[in-house]
């Protein structure tokens, strides 16, 4: 820093204070400096506008901000960027456009850039990001034949590891699903689970119980829910889910005190917050239920 400050003192207009400046601001990003990073780089951008590391120290800088969760001021930066060509930079601004767009639920946006992104791929390793994301973003926007298309993609000619490979068959299993085709689905998710031990692997087995809750398999619901607890302990999300599930099988099968008790264990004990105010608003519409009177003709029955 006392150097950079004796060369801008000396010499303003310097080639080599320019340089200096760039390599400062950058390597404040490579240390995971970001808020200096921003400040550092932010200033080369305003004073070497026509400096042919501008672009190069833009990116650092929007990088910095993504690093910061500052997506409203990295992803401008990168969409300034992404419509460049011919640095290792703009394919991964391009990549984190889409990222950001699709993270913000702006799909429609995000598929012209996983577009692109799978025409500049260099190996599997880039094509498997654009197809997942092209996948689920057409998954997302109810497009499932489009979802398969990528799905299949993936599968035949991107299957980079194990979790490619659960994350398709999974997307399968739920664009079946959501067409209304439970065979298909129930295949696919069968699939995804000889594999998979992961999260797909998880969300296939609960995505299995879904489907018996709503052919009114009842008793085979909740034996997949809890072999879904069983092997599938460490992922919190889907276990919430599972007994939430596993409560509405209850009220089917008219074990009303089964649900209840299922629902206040969550309450009293589940660790995730957002599953303990849906077994709350669970349990609160059980016992409105069952504080209404009995229909009118019941009653009349009752009183004969």
């Amino acid at each position: 820093d006392t150097y950079l400050a004796s060369v801008r003192k000396s010499n303003p207009q310097s080639k080599e204070l320019e340089q200096l400046e760039f390599e400062a601001g950058r390597n404040m990003h490579f240390n995971q400096q970001y808020q200096p990073a921003v400040k550092n780089l932010g200033a080369f951008v305003q004073n070497y506008p026509q400096s042919a590391l501008v672009n190069e120290a833009r990116y650092y800088l929007a990088e910095s901000y993504y690093r910061l969760n500052d997506f409203d001021n990295a992803l401008p930066v990168y969409r300034e960027l992404a419509v460049l060509s011919g640095q290792s930079y703009v394919s991964k601004s391009v990549a984190r456009v889409a990222e950001i767009d699709f993270k913000q639920g702006r799909y429609e946006m995000a598929i012209p850039n996983f577009h692109k992104l799978e025409r500049m791929a260099n190996g599997k390793k880039d094509l498997y990001n654009a197809w997942s994301g092209l996948m689920e973003s057409f998954f997302l926007l109810g497009k499932y034949d489009s979802a398969d298309l990528y799905a299949n993609n993936i599968l035949e000619k991107a299957s980079v590891n194990a979790n490619a490979q659960n994350k398709a068959t999974l997307y399968l299993g739920k664009a079946a699903m959501a067409r209304g085709d439970y065979e298909t689905a129930k295949d696919e998710f069968l699939n995804t689970l000889n594999t998979a031990h992961d999260e797909y692997g998880a969300e296939a087995k609960y995505r299995l119980g879904e489907i018996l809750f709503l052919t009114k398999q009842h008793k085979q619901c909740t034996e997949t829910m809890i072999e879904l607890y069983n092997d599938f302990s460490s992922y919190e999300e889907w276990v919430g889910k599972a007994f939430l599930l596993m409560a509405d099988n209850f009220v089917a099968m008219g074990e009303i005190f089964q649900a209840k008790s299922t629902l206040q264990s969550l309450i009293d004990n589940f660790p995730a917050q957002h599953v303990k105010d849906q077994a709350k608003r669970k349990l609160a519409e059980i016992e409105t239920t069952e504080k209404k009177p009995a229909p009118a003709d019941t009653v009349e029955n009752n009183n004969r």
